[in-house]
């Protein structure tokens, strides 16, 4: 599947080494017996759909999808740690478990310093630049840095600083836009709001309510908290066996907090575009 050439500059990847550093610090494991669990993720899942030659290919030039199966590679060894733990690690562990399920994820520098980021608010923020060229070089350099940037965009050093400036300008010219979509309060209702549409998706399709609960723990807390709920404790450990009372009650209070995420969404849209046209004027 994977040969010794291959392994070797797997080994050598600064996307593969960040992720072993990450899954070592929260898996309490020292970075060699991580390379290993992570390793035995990836050949066993991620890495399965490609032959050897074409994952010997993708590891050469550092492809990004590829380097995006290692992150998820890292996040569901993180995941199934947890879930062999139990119920009550998987409680007292609910922000590692909140970030594995709602795609938070930790950029480095080529310093090795790292910044917590949710996909949703990178997103946000590579949406802000002006070309699908400036957007997808924003979006390559935040992730992998720039290195990697250079080889899967397959451009020189001279011409990477060029880039860099010109999207660094353009965000300082226009910081005013990238305040917008940087906002704590506005990033927890579309994270309330998404993650609601989510649940009652699954309801809809009669899907499992329990995984989605024991991956919103904190947010389920929540709503616990204001609702009518009797039995809360049901609720979080075994949502089937909760009483229909308490069941709808759980529901009624997520509609209100639906509701209420949308209306704020609507008027802050409504508030952001006035801005805009103000601007422009």
């Amino acid at each position: 599947m994977i040969n010794e050439n291959t392994l070797n500059n797997l080994l050598k990847w600064r996307t593969f080494k960040t992720n072993v550093h990450l899954a070592a610090n929260q898996l309490k494991l020292s970075d060699k017996d991580a390379t290993q669990e992570l390793l035995n993720e990836l050949i066993s899942h991620r890495f399965k759909k490609y032959t050897a030659s074409q994952l010997a290919e993708l590891v050469t030039t550092h492809d990004a999808n590829l380097g995006w199966a290692i992150t998820y590679g890292r996040l569901d060894l993180i995941s199934k740690h947890y879930k062999q733990l139990g119920k009550r690690a998987q409680m007292e562990h609910a922000a590692e478990l909140e970030d594995v399920s709602t795609g938070i994820i930790k950029l480095a520098d080529d310093n090795g310093n790292t910044t917590c980021i949710s996909e949703f608010k990178l997103q946000q923020v590579v949406a802000q630049f002006p070309t699908n060229k400036s957007r997808l070089f924003v979006d390559l350099t935040l992730r992998y840095n720039k290195l990697e940037t250079m080889a899967v965009l397959k451009i020189n050093a001279k011409q990477y600083q060029r880039r860099l400036r010109n999207v660094t300008a353009y965000a300082v010219k226009h910081s005013d836009k990238f305040s917008l979509v940087t906002d704590r309060e506005r990033d927890s209702r579309l994270y309330t709001l998404n993650s609601l549409n989510s649940l009652f998706s699954i309801i809809d399709q009669r899907g499992d309510i329990q995984s989605w609960v024991d991956s919103h723990t904190k947010l389920v807390n929540e709503l616990l908290a204001d609702s009518d709920v009797h039995y809360q404790g049901t609720i979080i450990r075994a949502f089937n066996q909760a009483s229909n009372k308490d069941k709808y009650s759980f529901v009624r209070e997520c509609i209100k907090e639906q509701a209420k995420a949308q209306l704020w969404l609507d008027q802050s849209n409504e508030t952001i575009k006035l801005l805009g046209e103000k601007t422009c004027d």
